[in-house]
């Protein structure tokens, strides 16, 4: 190789090192605006999902309030119907208690009668929506539960309001006692016949009239002795 070519072969050699220092620059910098880009589109997508993580904190937080309003708001609601519920129960009791009074009085002779009889033994209760009892030779109480609606825990109820009686009045021992039911409601046929299969006295509302109907043929009245 001449002179002449070695000399034109190094300048080739320094124009293609020449060539490829700038095409190495130029991918370095499009690298370089790749990330830039990369990053500002990192930090946009970094700076959305702050937003959307706020907006949803947001929402989980009025949702929270609004369970916690919805919360208080039947919590207060039920207070009010069991406030409305105990008011309709003492204006029932006053209604029918006085005619059950008269009605006692009348066909069993009742001398004393006892409205709304809280009693405290320990740190138990036992409440009596009415008792009647004959001052003498007798010795018989009469147990009264005022029902709004008649049914077969009612029934229930007043049976175990007898078998308790003992227990919360040990003053009246040897007393013999009978129960009745006073039905807001006109009971139904079958809910009739149910109070007499407990051997329990009924007394009802006709027309605003309380009144006793007689009991069935063959009833036995349940009774229970202090």
């Amino acid at each position: 190789m001449t002179d002449q070519e070695l000399k034109d072969l190094v300048a080739q050699l320094a124009l293609d090192t020449q060539a490829f220092k700038a095409q190495l620059a130029s991918s370095q910098e499009q690298a370089d605006k790749r990330a830039e880009a990369a990053d500002h589109s990192l930090e946009a997508f970094k700076n959305q999902l702050a937003a959307s993580q706020e907006a949803a904190d947001r929402r989980a937080a009025e949702a929270d309030r609004r369970a916690a309003e919805a919360d208080r708001d039947t919590k207060e609601l039920k207070q009010q119907i069991g406030g409305l519920g105990n008011k309709f129960g003492y204006f029932t009791e006053g209604l029918l208690l006085p005619s059950v009074e008269r009605i006692l009085m009348e066909q069993f002779g009742v001398t004393d009668f006892i409205m709304r009889w809280k009693t405290r033994q320990g740190a138990e209760w036992q409440e009596l929506d009415g008792f009647g009892f004959v001052n003498g030779d007798k010795n018989i109480g009469f147990v009264v539960e005022v029902k709004s609606r008649l049914d077969e825990r009612g029934i229930e109820q007043t049976l175990s309001q007898l078998r308790r009686f003992g227990t919360f009045h040990p003053s009246y021992k040897g007393m013999t006692l009978y129960g009745i039911i006073a039905a807001v409601d006109a009971p139904s046929s079958a809910t009739r016949q149910a109070v007499y299969d407990a051997g329990l006295y009924l007394v009802t509302t006709d027309d605003d009239i309380a009144e006793m109907p007689a009991p069935p043929q063959g009833f036995t009245p349940f009774r229970t002795v202090v």
